[in-house]
């Protein structure tokens, strides 16, 4: 393949035509099974008539998708040259695409259960561009041997552009790693490896709580839908008319009970180690991802808990990277996933020391005078629960509905000071030499670490009570995806902005 222009597998026609056929058929089943009664009564109107031409239409339209798919795919060539990747599209307008192998930032694989059944794999290429973070920026699907072999051909030249920067011992044993690299990992000697306890631990506390209440929710609607329907005397005909209103509560059951489990089932396998500049990982079941990822790259270290996590006392750590950002597995870069202090203090010093005086490091909690800052918003809510309850009861009638509107004015009242209690304990802020740590969240918590050579730029913003108070917050921006760039400060005494200024500075 090298030096010569090559293809995309052709199952990349299905994987990019896969998606409309699916929606369709999510549309056209629940509408099917409804009408069913009047389509069998009427059913010479599928063969005749105007019956007869929306079929057909509805046909020409899937056919018509699919030849787009396959010109696309039979006009669209790859290669690469000695400083780049060039991709070409000869279809209906001429474009050429090329990518300076410098710019290239990120090279992960990803198999999907159907790229497991064909044997092929996709390539993602992710460049340093901001304009570009919220995409990748080549996907290429190929048969697994070319993937692995693309992967390391784009790795080893990218070691080229970067070997004036390393040692010739840091070069060699980067490139031993490249030349091991499988998309199974099961060759590879990882320097952390999750068994069963530990996937299944980090399932149980990546449980949203949100998501389960959704599920307990569309649940209840749908044993009430089939309790209803067996009490109606002709099944048949009640069946049909509850069907769509069933699947829909069965895919929103299905879509929560999804959110709680695919922890259990995403980072299946999870396995990484550090070699050199780059730290390398593996993990999934029905979805195979492997990533590799230069350290430098890395412009933060986030530590999360979820509300059962804060409670377990258990921390699981991303990284926020130049250049992913397009799916939302990327968006959250696992690096470590939930374990114990003592745990993710071992696997981080392994796999990312350079962040280890951040992940030690106390955060102070806000001013006392944020309370003073947050009277304005606090006012400006009350103003809205009380005007948007006064609307309801003038619309549906206040007698009738008095309870049930104020209740619910009264419960939104009573969550206001709550999650201001929640806030004032957990949000925070710490500036040391080399890093700023924040902390935010309410039920959860969230840490970041951020070295001050990767702050892009920082907005501080004062309202008047804050302004009097000599309290600010803020936003700091990062280079990576919209999801991460913007990550925000909470209050901190005024006083230190000259001071994280200064240091970004001298950065």
């Amino acid at each position: 393949m090298q030096n010569r222009k090559f293809r995309n597998h052709i199952s990349i026609i299905i994987e990019q035509t896969g998606g409309v056929l699916l929606a369709l058929l999510i549309i056209f089943i629940p509408q099917f099974l409804q009408n069913i009664g009047e389509i069998a009564e009427a059913g010479r109107e599928l063969i005749s008539g105007r019956g007869f031409l929306i079929n057909i239409g509805i046909v020409l339209a899937l056919l018509a998708v699919i030849g787009i798919q396959v010109l696309i795919w039979a006009k669209t060539y790859i290669s690469i040259e000695e400083n780049a990747v060039i991709i070409e599209k000869n279809t209906f307008n001429k474009r050429k695409n090329t990518i300076g192998i410098r710019n290239i930032s990120n090279i992960n694989t990803e198999q999907n259960l159907l790229e497991m059944l064909l044997g092929t794999c996709k390539v993602k290429l992710d460049t340093n561009s901001r304009s570009t973070a919220d995409s990748t920026d080549v996907k290429i699907v190929l048969k697994k041997a070319d993937a692995l072999w693309f992967q390391q051909e784009v790795t080893r030249r990218m070691q080229v552009f970067a070997a004036a920067e390393q040692t010739d011992g840091e070069l060699k044993a980067e490139a031993s790693v490249v030349l091991n690299v499988d998309l199974t990992g099961e060759a590879e000697d990882f320097d952390i490896r999750s068994d069963f306890g530990d996937i299944l631990q980090h399932g149980l506390f990546s449980v949203n709580i949100v998501s389960l209440l959704i599920l307990i929710i569309s649940t209840s609607v749908i044993v009430g839908e089939i309790v209803q329907m067996l009490e109606q005397p002709e099944l048949m005909k009640s069946f049909l008319g509850a069907t769509a209103g069933i699947a829909v509560a069965v895919f929103i059951a299905l879509s929560a009970l999804w959110d709680m489990v695919k922890g259990f089932l995403r980072y299946y396998n999870f396995r990484a180690k550090r070699r050199g500049s780059k730290i390398y990982i593996r993990y999934g079941l029905f979805k195979k991802v492997g990533y590799t990822i230069p350290v430098d790259k890395i412009q933060a270290l986030r530590i999360r808990q979820s509300f059962v996590a804060r409670i377990g006392r258990r921390y699981m750590a991303e990284i926020i990277n130049v250049g992913m950002g397009d799916d939302q597995e990327e968006r959250n870069s696992f690096l470590v996933l939930y374990a114990d202090e003592k745990k993710l203090e071992e696997r981080l010093s392994v796999l990312l020391p350079e962040f280890m005086e951040a992940a030690d490091c106390q955060v102070e909690r806000q001013p006392v005078s944020v309370w003073a800052a947050w009277m304005f918003p606090a006012f400006a809510y009350t103003l809205c629960v009380t005007g948007a309850a006064a609307a309801c009861g003038f619309a549906f009638g206040a007698e009738k509905y008095f309870l049930l509107i104020w209740g619910c004015a009264a419960g939104l009242e009573i969550l206001l000071p709550v999650c201001m209690i929640l806030k004032y304990r957990t949000e925070g802020m710490k500036m040391d030499e080399n890093f700023l740590k924040l902390t935010r969240g309410y039920f959860g918590k969230n840490y970041l670490a951020v070295k001050y050579e990767n702050i892009q730029y920082v907005e501080i913003k004062q309202n008047p009570l804050a302004r009097i108070c000599g309290i600010g917050k803020g936003y700091l921006h990062l280079l990576a995806s919209s999801a991460n760039a913007e990550q925000r400060i909470p209050y901190f005494r005024k006083n230190l902005e000259d001071k994280m200024k200064s240091r970004m500075i001298k950065r």
